[in-house]
């Protein structure tokens, strides 16, 4: 999914896309999710990956992908899907998220929680 507000980096670039390809899965891009990071519609669909618009990203997808979390009003129609995002779930803010999804039926994978060691840099938001 696309990133709000002033958020530059992007959940998924075209290589690491291209690598689930291959593994057999389809991946749907919410068009412009890459531009602010560079990273043009043409070269998530050089690798295979179908772009789309965000409701359609939403409707057909099982396992949703985003830096920052979606809008809580978004929650509703991710009902029965995976969202992994940076939740800060012991933060107040995210404690309220976390209820949210629960409320909307949306299963959460923080990546706060990935632990800040070498073996897990790669997941790692916050590492370059």
């Amino acid at each position: 999914l696309r990133e709000g507000r002033d958020e530059k980096r992007v959940s998924m670039v075209p290589s690491v896309a291209e690598k689930f390809i291959k593994q057999g899965y389809k991946i749907a891009v919410e068009a412009g999710a890459g531009s602010k990071s560079g990273i043009p519609d043409s070269a998530y669909e050089a690798v295979g990956c179908a772009i789309v618009p965000r409701s359609k990203v939403l409707s057909d997808s099982e396992l949703l992908f985003t830096i920052n979390p979606p809008p809580k009003e978004e929650l509703p129609s991710m009902s029965g899907k995976m969202l992994v995002s940076w939740v800060g779930r012991r933060l107040p803010e995210g404690e309220a998220y976390v209820k949210a999804a629960t409320d909307a039926k949306v299963t959460l994978v923080d990546t706060t929680a990935v632990p800040r060691i070498t073996i897990a840099q790669k997941m790692d938001v916050l590492s370059s």
